[in-house]
C-alpha cells in the first residue's frame, strides 16, 4: 500500500466492508512479510478504518436494555 485512505473515503462504508478493508490490508502487509509499524502509510490507513468504525458504531441506534 503506498497511499492513504482517509476518513472521508471510508463514510460510505458500512461495518463489515471497513472490516473486511482492514483484514485485506493486514494481509496484505502479512503476505509481504511486514508489519503495521513497517508502513507508516498503512498504520494511518488501518487507524482511519478504525475510527470511521468507532463513529458509525457510536451513531447506531441502540435497542432497549432490560
Amino acid at each position: 500500500m503506498t497511499y492513504i485512505i482517509t476518513t472521508q473515503e471510508l463514510e460510505h462504508l458500512n461495518e463489515m466492508e471497513l472490516r473486511q478493508k482492514y483484514n485485506a490490508i493486514l494481509n496484505d502487509l502479512s503476505r509481504r512479510n511486514l508489519a503495521a509499524a513497517d508502513c507508516p502509510l498503512a498504520t494511518m490507513t488501518l487507524e482511519n478504518i478504525q475510527r470511521v468504525l468507532q463513529r458509525k458504531r457510536a451513531l447506531k441506534p441502540r435497542g432497549p436494555r432490560f
